[in-house]
């Protein structure tokens, strides 16, 4: 009797369990999609933040004693009755101002808006068709008016909607009034670290994934077939620009090539391939920012020089950002020199040292045993609709603020004078 009291409890402990786990699964699309939930780490200042038992990503308020941008945004539990949708459902993604249109139709003929092949449950358009169903609208930053007027935004705005801010420049090159649109954003897409979705020139993620599965030799000879040094291509030529100056002094210690706009015209601005076919040919390539802001770090590191086994001799953010954000030792900061003429004397000195040369790619064969997960901004942001909670909610209360700085400390401003378009003197070998 005994024995059958406890094997009747057993059966209902069984049965109980597999009805849970019926409905735990279905409640969040498989196990499959459960279990990678919660074994993706999703990282910000303030550390790795694990989903919580729901599956999905809250919005975390950031410390102000950790995070001094925090106190520019407010975060909050919306009363907002919405059910969490699963990794299965679309979302869909509206670019509000009009830049996109041309990018989608030049770019994407034919794919209906699939920016992020990897993740189908996310679709992007130009499309304000059934704007109150869209999960997020974006607007691009170059596109918005001076200031803030309503009826040039969406007339409707659903209670589970993100507004997020894109933007690619740094704070320098603001030319609207971002304290007007406070109160307006949800969330934010710029190249730092602390914006709510990374839209970052390059990272980590991306230059190690192009290298998995190559036949990389730790013994390549990187110097082999470069037959000239320093190239510099330069297309904004303000004399109050930090690097201009920087320049001027270098060039009298070392021959640098120069193209461009500031110097000989050898390729047409979009044609990138003519662009490469020449930068390969040198060690070494200046990837000076025009303008020297934290974490500010642009194609001309990454898409110029790192991809085509060229050096990056680098000037604009801190070198503690480069270190942090980009392969190790892969890169000479200017700042570690007293002069330009010690950078000029240093650059040679690898000219003839191949083996001192060569270690600025060792990176290749070394990655960092920790890499942020970085598949590109819209598969960034994808992922992130598809992982935030639905009640929780985000808005910058002072977007200005928190994109210059407290007190303007982002970027260090423009040299003093009056403006004007420098032209390098032609110190360019026939190629």
């Amino acid at each position: 009797m005994l024995f059958r009291r406890y094997t009747y409890k057993i059966v209902l402990i069984l049965i109980w369990s597999v009805v849970f786990l019926w409905w735990y699964t279905t409640r969040h699309g498989g196990l499959d999609g459960v279990l990678s939930d919660h074994s993706t780490q999703i990282r910000n200042d303030a550390g790795p933040l694990l989903p919580d038992t729901t599956g999905c990503v809250p919005n975390i308020a950031a410390d102000p004693s950790v995070d001094s941008s925090a106190k520019f945004y407010s975060v909050w539990k919306d009363s907002v009755k919405d059910v969490q949708k699963r990794e299965g459902i679309i979302r869909k993604i509206i670019f509000w101002t009009k830049l996109w249109k041309k990018h989608l139709n030049v770019f994407m003929p034919g794919k209906e808006g699939k920016l992020c092949p990897t993740l189908p449950q996310c679709i992007f358009t130009t499309s304000a068709e059934n704007l109150k169903n869209a999960d997020a609208v974006v607007f691009e930053n170059s596109q918005l008016p001076g200031t803030y007027i309503k009826s040039e935004m969406p007339l409707t705005r659903s209670p589970h909607q993100q507004w997020i801010w894109f933007i690619s420049e740094c704070p320098n090159y603001l030319t609207i009034d971002l304290n007007s649109y406070s109160g307006v954003f949800n969330w934010t897409i710029t190249y730092r670290t602390d914006s709510d979705v990374s839209g970052a020139w390059g990272s980590l993620h991306m230059v190690y994934s192009r290298l998995k599965g190559a036949d990389l030799d730790p013994n390549t000879d990187y110097s082999v077939g470069k037959t000239k040094l320093v190239v510099w291509f330069i297309s904004k030529c303000s004399s109050r620009a930090q690097r201009i100056l920087y320049a001027n002094e270098l060039i009298k210690h070392i021959h640098v090539d120069i193209f461009g706009k500031c110097g000989r015209i050898v390729c047409e601005k979009q044609d990138f391939a003519c662009t490469v076919q020449y930068i390969r040919q040198y060690k070494f390539y200046l990837a000076f920012e025009n303008m020297k802001c934290k974490e500010y770090i642009t194609e001309k590191f990454w898409r110029h020089a790192l991809t085509n086994n060229v050096v990056p001799v680098v000037l604009g953010a801190p070198k503690k950002d480069y270190e942090y954000l980009t392969p190790p030792n892969s890169f000479i900061h200017v700042d570690d020199f007293e002069s330009p003429k010690a950078l000029a004397d240093y650059l040679k000195l690898l000219d003839t040292d191949s083996e001192m040369y060569n270690q600025y790619f060792k990176w290749k064969t070394n990655p960092p045993k920790s890499i942020p997960l970085d598949n590109g901004v819209w598969c960034n942001l994808c992922r992130k609709l598809i992982r935030i909670c639905p009640d929780t909610r985000k808005m910058y209360t002072n977007l200005d603020k928190w994109y210059r700085g407290e007190n303007n400390d982002q970027c260090v401003p423009l040299r003093n004078g009056t403006y004007h378009e420098v032209q390098f003197a032609s110190n360019t070998n026939d190629l």
